[in-house]
């Protein structure tokens, strides 16, 4: 299979869990032991291994290459509260409003939300497929590979990043194991191809828009030497996101949506499996809040965010 269709293949399953409804698709068991419990809701607190190197909403470097396992001795240091948080790790801050330009109008430079990436030297632009590939880069038993399109406002392929280039496309995919001493082990396979415009010179907004996911499923032995196995599906899809060029402050999107999910599953030693599941709709209407739709195992919640850096409320 080429890169291509690896990607293409990987994006449509996670665009249909991101975009599924979770109308209570999945029952917890009946007797579903504390201890269980506690492990299906911490799955909820940060984000896949290793999915942070891809483009998403969730918060990027938090997952530190570390899977979701049973906590050790029973102790939940991660624990997730599903009326008060985002889940994995939170919502990026992009999304939020944290990042600054920092000089109006000289175009992908500027920095602020969503600035792209400069390939490095060792990358190569192909002119038949106007993209610039990457090496392989290898990180704790994970392979990471990225290629970037860039264009000017006439859709002009560019073998570089420069001060004339209006819309970048980015593609990552993040496949391989992590094996640990214990004999735990954890596989994954992550995917995201994101693209950004309006970072020419005089461009008076951004627009994001792109489809991130992946899987992450471990097995091996807990600290009081249970086997068990977890895995977590992940899926985030942004559409239209449109944030103003504002010289030298922060800003905000004010058109477009997110929506992010997430499915964790469970089993310990000879109990039942568990499962649940999470949906996050971000909507942002041009106000100062954003509207935040929560369904969690069939119950929805309406909160709102405050915009730029705001928390979330929930009624």
């Amino acid at each position: 299979m080429t890169r291509t269709r690896f990607v293409s293949a990987t994006l449509l399953l996670l665009a249909a869990a991101a975009c599924s409804s979770d109308h209570g698709g999945v029952t917890q068991p009946s007797a579903i032991s504390p201890d269980l419990a506690n492990v299906i809701n911490d799955g909820f607190a940060q984000s896949a291994a290793g999915f942070g190197e891809t483009n998403n909403s969730f918060v990027a470097g938090l997952d530190a290459f570390a899977p979701w396992m049973p906590p050790a001795f029973g102790v939940n240091a991660d624990r997730f509260h599903r009326t008060s948080d985002f889940m994995g790790g939170g919502l990026s801050g992009d999304f939020a409003g944290a990042a600054t330009f920092l000089t109006f109008g000289r175009g992908p430079f500027d920095g602020g939300p969503f600035a792209p990436i400069r390939a490095n030297k060792d990358c190569t632009f192909s002119a038949s497929t106007g993209r610039v590939t990457c090496p392989a880069q290898t990180i704790g038993g994970l392979t990471i590979n990225r290629s970037y399109a860039y264009t000017d406002v006439n859709n002009k392929p560019q073998p570089a990043l420069d001060t004339t280039t209006n819309t970048v496309n980015t593609r990552v995919t993040v496949t391989g194991s992590i094996f640990f001493r214990h004999g735990d082990t954890t596989t994954v396979n992550h995917a995201s191809d994101q693209t950004v415009t309006g970072l020419a010179k005089g461009s008076t907004k951004r627009v994001i828009s792109g489809t991130s996911g992946g899987t992450e499923d471990t097995k091996g032995t807990d600290a009081k030497g249970n086997k068990f196995t977890t895995a977590r599906l992940i899926g985030d899809t942004t559409s239209g996101l449109t944030i103003p060029v504002q010289s030298g402050r922060g800003t905000y999107p004010t058109a477009g949506s997110v929506i992010r999910s997430m499915q964790v599953t469970a089993t310990i030693g000879t109990q039942a499996p568990a499962v649940s599941k999470r949906r996050e709709v971000v909507t942002y209407d041009g106000s100062a809040t954003a509207k935040v739709t929560i369904t969690h195992d069939g119950t929805t919640e309406n909160c709102t965010l405050p915009l730029p850096r705001g928390r979330l409320s929930c009624s």
